[in-house]
């Protein structure tokens, strides 16, 4: 997920995220202090809603 959120040309990524492998993606928000993170909990995954705090863009249009 590190180079994901490292190389993303984006403001905002999504990720599905399965149940056994969620603390490692928790670990990132210990990494990457630019993002914020957001976790829902689904029947049998996760959702992990990843938004840049200072977007790189005015809009997601623009990239």
């Amino acid at each position: 997920m590190g180079w994901h959120l490292r190389f993303a040309k984006t403001d905002r990524v999504e990720a599905l995220v399965s149940l056994t492998t969620i603390e490692q993606v928790r670990q990132q928000t210990y990494i990457f202090n630019d993002w914020s993170f957001d976790f829902v909990e689904e029947s049998d995954h996760w959702v992990a809603h990843m938004t840049r705090l200072k977007p790189l863009y005015d809009t997601e249009e623009s990239v």
